[in-house]
């Protein structure tokens, strides 16, 4: 039996500009913000070092009123070829 393993990062991510701002005293909203946008300079980060982020795994958390993106990053596997011949032998 042949196991692969899958390299993984973890990452925390601290969004710049993206702090909650009191509207009320109950009540603090964030400005708004492109959610695909944001993960960009994650991207380009991880794809120098060949790994791509797990979309699947990303959390938006708050600490201390700033965003913080979390998640993994995998790396990029070669993809594996494999031939195939289809039809009647061609003589």
């Amino acid at each position: 039996m042949y196991i692969r393993l899958m390299n993984a990062k973890i990452f925390s991510y601290k969004v710049p500009k993206i702090v909650l701002q009191a509207q009320t005293d109950s009540l603090q909203i964030s400005p708004s913000f492109d959610r695909k946008a944001i993960l960009e300079p994650i991207k380009e980060m991880f794809s120098a070092e060949n790994y791509k982020l797990d979309e699947a795994s990303i959390s938006y958390k708050l600490i201390d009123e700033q965003l913080y993106i979390q998640g993994l990053a995998v790396e990029n596997e070669e993809p594996k070829t494999v031939g195939f011949r289809f039809g009647k032998n061609e003589r």
